[in-house]
Formats: structure tokens, sequence, C-alpha cells
């Protein structure tokens, strides 16, 4: 009988593979930048030789990627010129913080007919001054401005059209694109009024970054060639804008309007609550109307990656 439910189990496991009732593991849907390679060439580099160092990146989620920049950091970079066992440009001289930041660009999202094309830059070092073997590791702080489209069904009703459907209450379900920073709806829908006129009440949304990485506020973003300069001001925030639509509006809190910053707390978590106020209502009696809502959440992005690569002494 046991090998018999063996035999089961494994046949059954076998139809939901086939059938595609099982899901592949996949980190798209919260990291679409994806790094496509990393690497040193060659590997191992002789003393006091050039390396090249490549970073390729492709935008795997539904919205562009914009202003990607990658920073090397990890090894002993050069302060001076005479300073050879360290890893120094290409011409031998000392390591700016410009020079080993790269360049990558936009990253266009792919689409049904157009797969996403990946974008790299490189960088060539001159590795150190050695008379044995040695492993260096270089990291990258890879940057990039990035949003998330959170869309929700809310249904709103007077209480006498509450009281006559006696419709349950629950909570709102948000999709949300692909993206690092995801967002959850708090309140209850439908979503009941009681006065005439104009009636206030709340609603909350809680931000998660669920990414991994490091989320910032896009302000931090300088251009020239460092890309970002990210300060204590810019860390652990990002800004929403919650759409009106028809006689609902949104009102931040904090800020009288519809748009507002958000704390993550640790990097982890922040929460934020809107004023939803109804203009006009005149009689609610039969107040009864279910619209779609659309939160824009803005940030820019950080996300390490490591490679390594052997130093041949000489």
């Amino acid at each position: 009988m046991r090998n018999k439910n063996i035999i089961f189990t494994v046949f059954i496991g076998l139809v939901l593979i086939s059938s595609g009732c099982v899901e592949e593991d996949s980190d798209v849907d919260t990291n679409p930048v994806q790094v496509e390679s990393f690497s040193m060439d060659p590997n191992p580099v002789p003393a006091d030789q050039q390396l090249n160092t490549q970073i390729q990146l492709v935008n795997e989620g539904d919205r562009d990627a914009e202003d990607a920049y990658a920073r090397l950091f990890g090894p002993s970079f050069a302060s001076s010129e005479s300073d050879d066992r360290t890893w120094r440009t290409s011409d031998r001289d000392e390591v700016s913080r410009e020079y080993r930041t790269m360049e990558i660009g936009n990253l266009r999202a792919g689409t049904d007919t157009s797969p996403a094309v990946p974008s790299q830059d490189s960088i060539t070092f001159t590795a150190p001054s050695m008379e044995r073997d040695v492993d260096s590791t270089f990291r990258s702080q890879i940057y990039y401005k990035y949003g998330t489209e959170t869309t929700f069904d809310l249904q709103i009703m007077s209480d006498e059209r509450y009281q006559d459907t006696g419709t349950s209450q629950t909570q709102p379900t948000a999709e949300n694109s692909p993206a690092p920073i995801q967002i959850e709806v708090q309140g209850t829908t439908p979503h009941v009024f009681y006065e005439e006129g104009t009636a206030d009440d709340e609603l909350c949304l809680t931000v998660t970054n669920e990414g991994g990485g490091e989320v910032f506020l896009e302000d931090a973003y300088v251009g020239d060639e460092i890309g970002y300069d990210v300060e204590d001001e810019h860390e652990d925030k990002v800004e929403i804008t919650i759409e009106d639509v028809g006689n609902v509006n949104f009102e931040s809190q904090e800020t009288g309007e519809n748009t507002a910053e958000v704390d993550i707390i640790g990097g982890s978590e922040g929460h934020h609550c809107f004023d939803m106020i109804l203009e006009g209502l005149g009689d609610v009696t039969d107040l009864e109307q279910t619209d779609s809502y659309q939160v824009e959440t803005s940030y820019g992005y950080m996300e390490e990656e490591a490679s390594s690569v052997t130093v041949e002494g000489r």
C-alpha cells in the first residue's frame, strides 16, 4: 500500500507540473531589474596588468527603470599614482569616485512583441603589483529610479443602502505592478457614509519594501558622473500619489494634498493615511458606487552584487 501511495503522489506531481499548476520560483515580482552578468576579464589577471570589469543589467518588469548607475567598491583603490599595491586606473593613476561609477542608462521594459534589451558599461583597472596570488572581491551598488503602480476597487455606500443590501465588508485587494515596493490598502469595502453634502473619512496605505535592497527619494539623483548621492534626508523614503476619482478626493493628513512622502521604518515598512472626502453627495439614501483607484509610488532603489577575481603574483 505504501508503494502505491508513493506512485500516486509522484503521478499527481507530474500532472500538476505538466498542466502549469506548479509555478517556478521567480523574484521578478519584487526585483524586476536583474544583473545579467558582472564579469572580470581576464580572470585570473596578472599583477600590474589591466582588468576589464563589466556589469550588464536587464529590466524584466513592466515599466522602464531610469538613470541606472553602478558604483564599484570593496577592494583597495589607489589614492595616489605611486600607490601601486592597490587597484589603479587604466593609466595607473588614483581611482576617484567618478572613475569607479558606471553609467548604465535607462532600462526599457519589454513588451509582448519586443523583449527587454540588456544594457551595460565597463571600467578598466590596473591590478595591484603583487608577489603572490591574491583573491579580490569587487562589490557594486546598483542604483536606479523605479515606480510601483497599485490599483484597487472600492465600493461606496450610504448607510441606508448598506443596511438594505446586507453586504459584508471586506478589505480592498490591491494589485501591484512587479516592483520592489508593494502597497496594501487598509480599510473596508463597501465604505459606508452617513452624512449628506460632504462626508469625510480615512483611507490608509501600508508601504512595504520587499525587494531586499535599499529605497530612497529620487531627489538623490544628481546626474553628472556620480549618478546618485544618497544622504540622510533621502534614505528610507518614497513618494506616493493617490488619484482623485469623480467626487472622491484624497488629502494627505500631513500635506493636505494627494501626494506625500512616506518614511519606510528600518527600510522595511511604512504607513500613511489620507482623508477621503466625498463632495456633493446630496441625498445619500440610495448612494452606491464602485470605482477603481490608482496609487503611484516613485522612488530610487539600490541593490548590491559581488564578483571576485584572482590577481596572479609576479
